[in-house]
């Protein structure tokens, strides 16, 4: 089988040919796209580096398809920025190899590649900046690629504050709806009673008070994107009416006997552990299989500090922009800070510990974050050690229901059984304080 290899670096097109030489392939290595088209028809696969003097090794594929070579294509990169990774993906490729790869990596993709019939797809420009450099945001950046490809419903998973909103709206930026509309229900902000009204809409005359027809977030988002945010906090009783809607792509507005078609891409995200609610009976097994066709993980920005700089660098430029300050960079021993801090609210926090130093900074560079992490902390740690060292190994499974069940309780004593003002305090909304309340019980 022969395999074509095209990268403006020598060293890495003699490493790739070695390898692929070793295990009897016939290499063509090429420094430039120069030639390319002629050894294409005789070929089975295309190496290309996304980065090539003078011209992206995407744009040359995009050229290549729309001449109609359909060679599946691996791209190799030493850059793992969001718009590199999810075009590549975007244009069929079979898979996208971070530099430095493995000999391990490289056979294993080019195994995987010989077994592929590509399935090609038109590009789309994107316009959303997503920032990550980190071998970890490689990863999501190819699973958004395969994302934009089709129209698949899914689930975006992470901690609250690593972007998860942001993900959803590259999945939707860079797909063939990016023309429609893209329209976010948050559901934990909706009293449940109103929900099935928000998402489906209503006819006059449903309820009291519906004075007029109002269309739903389902309608409102035809042709475009619906994003449904914190899915995991939707009460048990509710979910079946969503089950319904997500396998027919079709609803009924309150208080009307006509059946609506709903032509929507369903892109879910939660920072709750679905798997394990369903093993618990609080979420509907077919509900997960239906809306996690293609997951996708936003890893806590603590996995991935390597990405700290770039985003604060972002942050400077935007805070620079809305504020009207000139704030030129960090002080090295002000990063070495954020570096090591846990960062519990994730890009979230990072963004707003930035634009306060900016605020504070104005001009020059900024010489410090204020962290709030010095001695509370350390007294938090030091509490949960003294916990776990009290709890049984036998107890550990249902220790976290526990103690947030207790959390709760004492702060409503607390607050003479104000939930508003607690779920204020815990940054949650009421509906969902009553939720949880309603589950660990």
């Amino acid at each position: 089988m022969r395999v074509i290899v095209v990268d403006d670096d020598f060293g890495v097109l003699h490493s790739i040919k070695r390898v692929l030489s070793s295990k009897g392939f016939e290499v063509v290595a090429l420094q430039s796209p120069e030639g390319l088209e002629e050894y294409l028809p005789e070929s089975n696969l295309l190496l290309m580096d996304i980065r090539l003097e003078g011209e992206r090794g995407t744009d040359v594929v995009e050229k290549l398809r729309a001449k109609g070579f359909n060679i599946p294509v691996i791209f190799i990169t030493a850059y793992a920025d969001a718009d590199a990774v999810v075009s590549a993906s975007r244009l069929g490729a079979v898979d996208v190899l971070k530099k430095p790869f493995s000999s391990q990596e490289l056979l294993q993709a080019v195994k995987n590649a010989l077994e592929f019939v590509p399935k090609l797809e038109p590009s789309y420009s994107r316009e959303l900046k997503v920032i990550g450099s980190s071998r970890a945001m490689f990863e999501v950046f190819k699973k958004v690629g395969l994302a934009c490809q089709n129209d698949l419903n899914v689930l975006i998973t992470g901690e609250t504050g690593v972007g998860k909103e942001v993900v959803a709206k590259l999945i939707h930026e860079n797909s063939p709806r990016k023309e429609g509309p893209f329209v976010i229900l948050h559901c934990p902000a909706i009293p449940w009673d109103l929900f099935e009204a928000e998402l489906f809409g209503y006819v006059k005359g449903a309820f009291t008070g519906a004075l007029v027809d109002k269309k739903g977030k389902a309608k409102l988002a035809e042709g475009g994107t619906l994003f449904l945010d914190e899915i995991g906090d939707l009460p048990y009783k509710l979910q079946a009416k969503l089950l319904a809607f997500v396998e027919r792509k079709s609803f009924f507005p309150l208080g009307s006997s006509r059946e609506e078609k709903a032509d929507v891409r369903l892109i879910f995200a939660t920072n709750r552990d679905l798997k394990k609610m369903v093993e618990e009976g609080k979420f509907r097994e077919d509900l997960y299989h239906r809306i996690s066709q293609l997951e996708i993980h936003v890893p806590p920005l603590r996995e991935r500090k390597e990405d700290i700089k770039p985003l604060v660098e972002y942050f400077i430029a935007l805070a620079n922009a809305e504020l009207g300050t000139s704030v030129e960079g960090v002080e090295e021993q002000a990063l070495r800070k954020l570096m090591d801090y846990s960062f519990p609210g994730n890009v979230r926090e990072l963004k707003n510990l930035v634009y306060k130093a900016v605020l504070e900074t104005r001009f020059g560079k900024i010489k410090d974050f204020a962290i709030q992490q010095g001695e509370n902390i350390s007294s938090f740690e030091k509490a949960l050690e003294l916990l776990l060292d009290a709890v049984p190994e036998e107890e550990l499974p249902n220790l976290l229901d526990r103690v947030e069940l207790y959390l709760i309780k004492k702060l409503l004593e607390r607050y003479s059984g104000n939930k508003s003002k607690v779920a204020s305090l815990l940054g949650i909304s009421r509906n969902t304080l009553e939720s949880r309340l309603k589950n660990l019980k």
